[in-house]
C-alpha cells in the first residue's frame, strides 16, 4: 500500500471515528438551545416572575420558589438527559430510539418537552422532581 493509500484510509478511519462520536452525542436526547426552546425559557421566567396566585401557586407546587430567572440552565449532561428521554418513553408508551427533547434545570426541578409528543392540538411542558418523575405538565404552547 502506498503512503497516500495509507494517510487516506487514516483520515477515513478518523473521520469515521468523529462522526461515531457526534452520533453518540446526538444520541444524548437532548436539544440544544434555539429559538423554538426560548419559548419555554421565557414561560418559566413568567412563572418565577409573576406575582400571580396562579404563578405564586405553580411556584410553590413545582419547589421553585427563590429560583430566578438567570438560573434556568440548559440540561446538557447526557445521563440526565437519557433518564429525560426514558421519561417520555415511559409517558407515552412508546420507546422512539432517536427521540430528542429540550430541558432545562430550574433549581432541583427540570422542564422538559419533546417536540414531536402531541397532546391533542398542543406540545406540553413536563415539570419533573430530581428524579425524573412528573410534577405537573403544561399546555401552553
Amino acid at each position: 500500500m502506498s503512503r497516500q493509500s495509507v494517510a487516506l484510509t487514516a483520515l477515513v478511519a478518523a473521520a469515521l471515528v468523529a462522526l461515531a462520536a457526534r452520533k453518540v452525542d446526538a444520541q444524548s436526547g437532548c436539544l440544544a438551545p434555539n429559538d423554538t426552546s426560548a419559548r419555554i425559557v421565557s414561560y418559566v421566567a413568567f412563572i418565577l416572575t409573576d406575582t400571580s396566585l396562579t404563578s405564586v401557586a405553580a411556584r410553590d407546587s413545582l419547589g421553585i420558589n427563590g429560583v430566578l430567572p438567570s438560573q434556568i440552565a440548559p440540561v446538557t449532561d447526557n445521563q440526565k438527559c437519557a433518564k429525560i428521554v426514558t421519561f417520555f418513553d415511559h409517558f407515552e408508551g412508546v420507546t422512539r430510539p432517536n427521540r430528542r427533547v429540550y430541558a432545562y434545570s430550574i433549581g432541583n426541578t427540570i422542564v422538559a418537552q419533546d417536540p414531536n409528543f402531541k397532546s391533542g392540538e398542543g406540545t406540553p411542558l413536563m415539570f419533573l422532581d430530581r428524579t425524573y418523575k412528573l410534577l405537573q405538565s403544561h399546555m401552553v404552547f
